[in-house]
Parts: structure tokens; C-alpha cells; sequence
């Protein structure tokens, strides 16, 4: 061992750190044995403040991925907004109807053209897991099924005076409010699936819808029109600015 590395082990009675060990070898000419120690104290080091950095990248990394916009389902026309008036506050989102989904709403309504449909999934966020039952949360989805009435007959009226078709179906039975019934009905779960991705969860023999924000305490709904899409959006404003909070 050559008389500087001999030095920091024996001679000094408080340790030095691994950087005042470097810098006081470089300080002096090396030996082969104090270039070789260098060189291994230099490579510690490094690997220290690369472990240590590592935290603030990976931290850097995940506030970017947060920041990520959410990916947009290919049907999607309209990303999800809210819409409040006093008829409801709900979230919404307008996509163009899937051609494997138009084909299964054929028999949800029957004899309608269903080509250029558009399926709008809505959302109330609710006090409670509308999964469990008693009075009080029976009492909360009539109370949304009550606000999502609202909300659609007043965008259904206003988009048939301008001459499209529009409908809705209750989220209780699955079947259309104002067209003819068929032998199907709409399943609000797997539709929301199909358009948005959600996830859900089993509970049972049922199928639980998890909104990314809300979880399971929502109430789903859904509104369908052939109507185009800068219609439907012009006429959600007009009924929000004629029923003001």
C-alpha cells in the first residue's frame, strides 16, 4: 500500500468521505496504486450521486406522466364536460356509435336508421355506492334518474324541433322513453365500456362501472341522436343558458 493511501487509513484519526478521499489523492503525483484507488473512489462516487439523483428523476418522470392528457377512445367525438344547469349537473361525453354497437341497436330501435348515431354517455356523481340498497340510496337514483329526465327531454324537445331523431333509455329497464321498444335492451355498463374503457368491478352478478374520478359512486345514463355533433353541442349550451343555476 504506498504511504498516501497508508495516510487516510492510519494516520488520520477522523474518516474522511469519499470525496475528500479523492480529492486528496489527485492533490499529489500518483502512484499505479494510488491511480487505482483513485480510480475506484471516483467510480464510487459516481454511483452515488447517480443513486442519489435517482429518486428526483424517477419523481420528474411520474409528474410527467401525470401530466399526460388521458387517451381519447378512438369513437370519441366529444371528450367528457360537464353540463350544469338547473335541470342537472352531469358529465358527458359524445361519440360516434361503433359499427358492431349499431348493429346490436337495431333491436334496442327497431327500424330506425342508426348510421350516423351518436351515443352519449353520461355521468351524476353520487353521495353513495349505488350497488348497496336501502332507502336512502334508492332515494338517490330516483333523484338522478329524476335530474337525467330533465337534462334529456329538454335536448330532446329542442333537437326535435330542428327535425332529428333523438331517444334515451332508462337506466332502470334498458328500454328506449320515446321510440318503439325491441326485443333488446341497452346495457348502460358494457356501453360505457365499449365508448370510454372504463374499468369495472364484479359485485355478485353484476357488473360495477368505475369512473376514473368518481369510482363507483356514480349514476350512468345514456342519450342517443342522429343529430350532428355541432348540433347536439349547440343545443346542450342553449338548454344550459335557458335553465341557469
Amino acid at each position: 500500500m504506498d504511504t498516501m493511501h497508508h495516510a487516510i487509513m492510519t494516520e488520520n484519526l477522523t474518516p474522511l468521505s469519499p470525496s475528500q478521499q479523492y480529492l486528496l489523492l489527485h492533490s499529489s503525483q500518483p502512484s499505479a496504486a494510488a491511480t487505482l484507488t483513485s480510480e475506484l473512489l471516483h467510480a464510487s462516487l459516481v454511483a452515488a450521486t447517480t443513486a442519489n439523483a435517482q429518486p428526483k428523476c424517477t419523481l420528474q418522470r411520474q409528474q410527467q406522466e401525470q401530466q399526460r392528457p388521458a387517451l381519447r377512445s378512438p369513437s370519441c367525438v366529444m371528450a367528457p364536460r360537464m353540463s350544469t344547469s338547473a335541470l342537472a349537473t352531469l358529465e358527458y361525453s359524445v361519440h360516434a356509435c361503433p359499427k358492431r354497437m349499431a348493429r346490436d341497436l337495431t333491436t334496442v330501435f327497431p327500424g330506425k336508421d342508426l348510421s350516423k348515431l351518436l351515443v352519449v354517455p353520461t355521468f351524476q356523481k353520487c353521495l353513495h355506492e349505488m350497488v348497496a340498497w336501502d332507502a336512502e340510496i334508492a332515494k338517490e337514483k330516483d333523484d338522478r334518474l329524476d335530474d337525467f329526465i330533465r337534462w334529456s327531454k329538454a335536448i330532446h324537445k329542442r333537437l326535435e324541433n330542428l327535425g332529428h331523431w333523438s331517444d334515451m333509455t332508462d337506466p332502470a329497464s334498458g328500454y328506449p322513453c320515446y321510440s318503439e321498444r325491441g326485443r333488446d335492451v341497452y346495457p348502460d355498463v358494457d356501453g360505457c365500456q365499449v365508448l370510454l374503457k372504463y374499468d369495472f368491478q364484479n359485485a355478485g352478478c353484476c357488473k360495477i362501472l368505475l369512473h376514473p374520478v368518481w369510482g363507483s359512486k356514480i349514476y350512468p345514463a345514456t342519450f342517443f341522436t342522429t343529430a350532428p355533433a355541432d348540433v347536439l353541442q349547440s343545443v346542450v349550451h342553449q338548454v344550459e343558458l335557458e335553465h341557469r343555476s
